[in-house]
């Protein structure tokens, strides 16, 4: 493995050395998809379980061209010590300091940390552990289904949006956006990330909320009336509060989406919903309710959201305690 000191300014190329954090269904796939395409790549994860299993068969991921099983590394964070060219963020957006400050020992000065976190926040979140010239903050539309530790099920179209946090288009900033496209994980830069994150905020925002309190996927869902008008409320509420935040948003376009998932992925479980089914914290923190914050931040009220978080919440207390 090249050494830091071998690649100037932190370019990241073939020989670069990848940790993954979070080998859930985004971590496992991404991971994966890297290691096919021949990179080093370390899982880093808190499950001992799913370390073993990772270790011991490999990451398998079922996709459209077929099952592909590779072998592969996992292990605690406190057990790696080889130094991060990149780092790849898929933890839970509320574990993103734990998870940070666990791999602080493997940050160099020309770490890149790479965040495709749901929700918004993560940017502010790494930049206690990692200079802001060196984060990389996007979305993600990877439709993934973890069916076993470290085996992913991945069918249809992704696609993945990024920019630096600086929005100042580093020279290496490219060298991501290759090396993710080399893998096959479509990726491209957008300058205007906050629209996007936004949009998939509010896209979330209305699916995984409303799957997660009902216990179902949008497939069952789409067939009341209520469902469609309690999303669009969502989107337009959200809309509304980003673009008084000075975000270009679209709701036509994100409602397009919110109608994609609903008649391609029908019976996708959005991750909110398999957090309330596995008894897992959720994300709602970093979507409706940092929704509800921004909009506290303009002296604006966000009752949808509010009311959708709060039976989040409530949903969580019954399932998990």
């Amino acid at each position: 493995m090249s050494s830091q000191a071998e690649m100037p300014n932190g370019a990241l190329n073939h020989h670069s050395h990848i940790v993954v954090v979070g080998a859930g269904a985004m971590g496992c796939y991404f991971g994966g998809m890297l290691i096919k395409a021949g990179h080093k790549v370390t899982f880093v994860d808190v499950n001992p379980e799913q370390i073993a299993t990772i270790n011991t068969r490999g990451i398998i991921l079922e996709t459209d061209d077929g099952l592909h099983q590779m072998p592969a590394t996992a292990a605690l964070a406190k057990d790696v010590s080889v130094p991060a060219h990149l780092i790849i963020l898929f933890t839970k957006t509320l574990h993103t300091n734990v998870a940070m400050a666990s791999i602080r020992h493997v940050i160099t000065p020309t770490t890149v940390v790479l965040s495709l976190q749901n929700g918004l926040g993560s940017a502010e979140r790494i930049g206690h552990f990692v200079n802001a010239d060196r984060i990389v903050i996007g979305t993600t539309l990877v439709p993934a289904d973890l069916k076993e530790h470290g085996y992913v099920v991945s069918h249809g179209p992704s696609k993945s949006q990024i920019m630096d946090a600086s929005l100042k288009f580093p020279a290496w900033l490219s060298d991501v956006e290759k090396l993710l496209n080399k893998a096959t994980l479509t990726t491209e830069i957008e300058p205007e990330i906050s629209s996007v994150i936004w949009s998939k905020v509010a896209f979330n925002a209305a699916l995984n909320a409303i799957c997660a309190i009902t216990g179902t996927t949008v497939g069952r869902l789409a067939v009341s009336p209520c469902f469609r008008e309690l999303a669009r409320n969502v989107v337009h509420e959200t809309v509304l509060i980003g673009e008084a935040n000075g975000v270009s948003l679209d709701e036509c376009y994100i409602w397009n989406n919110v109608e994609m998932a609903i008649n391609e992925h029908p019976n996708h479980k959005p991750s909110m919903l398999q957090d309330i089914e596995a008894a897992r914290a959720t994300e709602v923190g970093a979507i409706n309710n940092a929704i509800v914050d921004a909009a506290t931040g303009v002296g604006m009220d966000a009752p949808v959201n509010r009311t959708l978080g709060q039976l989040v919440a409530l949903t969580e207390q019954v399932k998990c305690h």
